[in-house]
């Protein structure tokens, strides 16, 4: 079989060859991240697991920001990624702070003068809907495959996207969420626990995931795991495994 050289300009790229064997055609899929090719067997994926913000549900944290400036009459919200994302919001996907504490956090460390519940309806504002064209996917593999979702994600959110987007999920036999498993994305435990209450081996696992950090800390526990930049990395995948 060949694989494609190598390029600088496109680093992380999917890349397919087959072999042949006399009871079949089996296809080997070859991923590049960082330079390291890891080959991912198709026919051996017995359950296809996705994360949720960016690959199922498209996100966007500029709508967060908008509401709060709405609700507050302030147009220079000083937010950076350690303010909103940082140590506080872990804990709180990790179910280590409850609502009421990680709202306080963010007030004060926003200088947000607005109440509790209009923190929370624009915390919420960062759903956008669903991803196009992942519900084409999900219906070429729903008849095929045990299909799962793994999110780090708070409580709040969580009774948003349910039942926001209760009619898209239902085709996921189970939702893991950080904060009901007690750890998140990338740590290595999350992904352990999820593979247990699956009971499937890690590389029986296809993994899709938007953030980098994820799809190492996967591969290095040998699921065959994809870095989607655009729905296209996902069915493109489907395509070679269907």
């Amino acid at each position: 079989r060949s694989i494609i050289p190598f390029s600088k300009q496109n680093p992380r790229f999917l890349n397919t060859s087959h072999y042949h064997r006399s009871c079949g055609v089996s296809c080997i899929v070859h991923i590049r991240i960082k330079r390291k090719c890891i080959s991912m067997k198709l026919n051996e994926i017995e359950v296809i697991l996705f994360d949720l913000g960016n690959v199922v549900i498209e996100i966007d944290f500029s709508r967060v920001i908008s509401e709060w400036q709405k609700f507050s009459g302030k147009n220079n919200i000083d937010v950076t990624k350690d303010s909103i994302l940082g140590r506080a919001n872990e804990k709180y996907e990790r179910g280590e702070l409850s609502t009421a504490q990680f709202i306080e956090s963010l007030k004060k460390e926003l200088d947000l003068d607005i109440t509790d519940e209009e923190v929370l309806e624009g915390w919420n504002k960062i759903f956008v809907g669903e991803n196009l064209g992942i519900r084409d996917n999900i219906d070429r593999l729903v008849s095929k495959y045990p299909l799962y979702i793994f999110s780090n994600t708070s409580v709040s959110h969580a009774e948003f996207w349910r039942n926001e987007y209760s009619e898209l999920l239902k085709h996921f036999q189970k939702i893991f969420t950080s904060f009901e498993l007690g750890t998140r994305k990338p740590e290595k435990e999350s992904f352990l626990e999820v593979c247990s209450q699956m009971d499937v081996l890690p590389e029986k696992i296809l993994f899709f995931d938007d953030t980098e950090e994820n799809i190492i800390a996967a591969n290095d526990l040998g699921m065959n795991a994809v870095k989607v930049d655009s729905i296209q990395d996902i069915s493109e995948t489907i395509e070679k495994l269907c």
